[in-house]
């Protein structure tokens, strides 16, 4: 777990061999419902477009917000996803033209964003949400996730 996404390091994601990345947008690089980026998404998606790392925006989020923020960052965007839904999460690897191995999903939910990605075999990195401010569903699933995100936080320094 990082605290934003742009604490997720290039090196990283170049010794995972990732080519593409599938990223959340509430709570993820925007506040819910809004399109301010969170400080650094941009300069960290600059660089990791000049490294040849492909992006797709996939949002549960039906909003001209979303639009907003995919016009801005100039990305392919998936709304109304219903994530964690595979089929989405396929769709957007095929946006971005990648296979699920060499590509990872980036968001702020345990229950949508990371599970869906693992089922569709990609890697998943869980960012700490920006916001307090969320779809009243998400407040309840936070809830359920609270426990195991409490034991992923704990046992994150036994990963070699």
């Amino acid at each position: 777990m990082v605290d934003r996404v742009s604490d997720i390091e290039p090196e990283l994601l170049k010794r995972w061999g990732i080519q593409g990345i599938v990223l959340d947008l509430d709570n993820t690089i925007v506040p819910w419902h809004t399109a301010d980026l969170s400080d650094g998404v941009a300069a960290w998606v600059a660089r990791l477009r000049a490294d040849g790392i492909l992006f797709c925006l996939l949002t549960n989020n039906y909003g001209r917000q979303a639009a907003e923020v995919a016009d801005i960052l100039s990305m392919n965007i998936i709304k109304g996803a219903l994530k964690p839904s595979p089929p989405a999460f396929r769709k957007a690897l095929a946006a971005l033209g990648t296979p699920a191995s060499a590509s990872v999903v980036i968001g702020d939910q345990l229950f949508t964003d990371v599970l869906g990605g693992k089922l569709t075999g990609m890697r998943a990195v869980l960012v700490r949400p920006i916001g307090r401010k969320e779809f009243p569903t998400t407040a309840l699933l936070r809830m359920l996730e609270e426990p195991i995100v409490a034991w992923l936080r704990r046992n994150e320094g036994a990963k070699a």
